[in-house]
């Protein structure tokens, strides 16, 4: 379903339930990721969580969903933008000089890369599914390059040694941002009881899929969810 900006239908709400109900997957996109469409797939999000009986998770998963959106849809503007500028990607110094001018680029042509996102079809795409494991998946149909995977990939190994954000910012890496987002994520998922490797990031070559992956056996008794309040 392509979202647009407006509220969560009757229809699609039944059609999330009866997903949950089947143990099926339910699939939202869409091109530009404006802040109607956040708040807009975080409301999905809510509806997914409600069916399947785990309300407690979504201030948790909400937030985690917010950057994970972020970041696939920076990711496709990114493409874009190094395709624009002659650079290559690929290349270790033409990375570091695009990213250096990207971001101030992207924040000052939003209607820019609103038009050549949809032009070029590059998606962002939720995919929520509930069977044996609780699954908020966010992906995006460009493929990530070997060095951003490694960084993310060293972020996500240093993380499950930190206790809380401030532990962090020693080994933030500037090249991409402040890169919390990663790190609030993992933080979070730790603070909820749940296993780090709920955290999974995988790519071919046309895809790029960021995934939280909640075993069922490790959600939470309905006697210890009260404890969350304290986070």
């Amino acid at each position: 379903m392509k979202v647009q900006d407006e509220n969560v239908s009757e229809e699609e709400v039944l059609k999330i339930q009866d997903a949950v109900k089947n143990r099926q997957p339910v699939d939202f996109y869409c091109y530009t990721l404006t802040l109607e469409q956040k708040q807009r797939f975080q409301s999905i999000l809510s509806v997914f969580l409600d069916a399947c009986h785990e309300n407690y998770l979504f201030n948790c998963l909400s937030y985690c969903l917010f950057e994970l959106l972020d970041n696939a849809s920076k990711a496709n503007a990114k493409r874009i933008f190094f395709q624009e500028q002659n650079l290559n990607i690929n290349d270790a110094s033409d990375y570091q000089s695009g990213m250096k001018i990207f971001k101030e680029n992207l924040a000052d042509n939003k209607e820019h890369y609103k038009e050549e996102l949809a032009t070029g079809k590059l998606q962002v795409h939720l995919q929520l599914s509930a069977d044996d494991v609780i699954c908020v998946s966010v992906s995006n149909n460009t493929k990530i390059t070997n060095a951003e995977y490694k960084r993310i990939q060293d972020k996500i190994e240093k993380t499950k040694l930190y206790n809380d954000v401030s532990d962090a910012f020693a080994d933030i890496d500037q090249t991409e941002g402040s890169g919390l987002g990663i790190i609030t994520i993992m933080i979070m998922l730790k603070r909820l009881g749940l296993d780090t490797n709920c955290l999974k990031f995988s790519t071919s070559d046309d895809e790029t899929i960021a995934s939280i992956v909640i075993p069922k056996e490790s959600l939470l008794d309905v006697d210890e969810i009260d404890e969350l309040s304290e986070l």
